[in-house]
């Protein structure tokens, strides 16, 4: 065996191993999913020539899901110039790909819900790496905003799989975080055999993410680890130290400033695109409820 099929044979490997330990912790015996409207959307998004009037027919399958693409789209964070009346106007108003994006972020959300408080500071955080993330490509220019968003809104895909899977264990988990007993991915990785950064990278793929994005989101705590997904892995990195920073972080300090330097980001620069976001995550927080 080659040295290339070695590899690539460890790697299914360890996403089998992944999966299969979350699905015997899960109370379902299931792994996490996307609602299928989700999922669809991610499809089109990967399509070069994807049909407007297909996402309008995708949207117009769940009237919940029409209300709340409306409610966004005319909302002080993305309103334009004259509201959007029909579903139509919305994603005219929004474009394709962010529209696609609000669409899996509302679906996503619906994963976010637990009886004590760690769903809803898990989702606060994904939504603020999300937009940090997106500022951050914008301002460096080094990937295309609109490919950023999703990856940073999945970054901790992972702490959720583990959180409906083994709430108690992750209760734990979290006292010994806080509590100075280890950092969170070692912990994990002690607990389960790995951290959420891999089970997220794991879940990612299956959700339809492209193997750079998936790559990122494994190496986002430790970007020099990732190769081809490099530069999003440093942006991600550097997203998560700003959500922290705005007070969306989840219970570590999150140390993005060495990939602030690589990524060229000046005090100055940081400062405004922190305040940046700030602003649009106290626009978009309320959205998706």
């Amino acid at each position: 065996m080659s040295e290339s099929s070695a590899e690539i044979y460890a790697e299914r490997l360890r996403r089998q191993h992944v999966r299969t330990t979350l699905i015997n912790l899960s109370r379902t015996g299931e792994l996490p999913a996307l609602p299928q409207a989700a999922s669809a959307a991610l499809a089109l998004a990967r399509q070069p020539d994807a049909d407007s009037e297909e996402l309008c027919d995708l949207i117009a399958t769940d009237v919940g899901l029409a209300a709340r693409i409306l409610r966004i789209a005319n909302s002080a964070a993305y309103i334009r110039r004259a509201p959007a009346r029909t579903i139509r106007d919305a994603v005219l108003a929004l474009g394709m790909r962010k529209t696609c994006d609000v669409l899996v972020a509302a679906c996503f959300r619906q994963l976010h819900r637990d009886p004590g408080g760690h769903a809803q500071r898990l989702w606060h955080h994904a939504l603020a790496v999300a937009i940090a993330t997106e500022e951050l490509a914008r301002a460096t220019r080094r990937i295309e905003p609109s490919l950023a968003f999703l990856p940073g809104l999945f970054h901790d895909v992972g702490r959720i799989a583990f959180l409906l899977a083994d709430y108690t264990s992750v209760d734990v988990i979290q006292g010994l975080v806080e509590a100075g007993g280890g950092a969170r991915p070692a912990l994990e990785e002690e607990w389960y055999g790995f951290d959420h950064a891999v089970a997220g990278a794991v879940l990612a793929a299956d959700w339809g993410l492209d193997p750079e994005q998936c790559e990122a989101i494994r190496c986002h705590h430790d970007p020099t680890q990732a190769t081809a997904g490099r530069t999003l892995a440093l942006l991600l990195s550097a997203a998560d130290t700003i959500a922290t920073t705005i007070g969306c972080g989840t219970g570590t300090v999150a140390d993005g400033h060495d990939a602030l330097v690589e990524l060229g980001i000046s005090t100055d620069d940081e400062t405004g695109c922190t305040a940046r976001v700030q602003v649009l995550f106290a626009e978009q927080r309320d959205l998706f409820t």
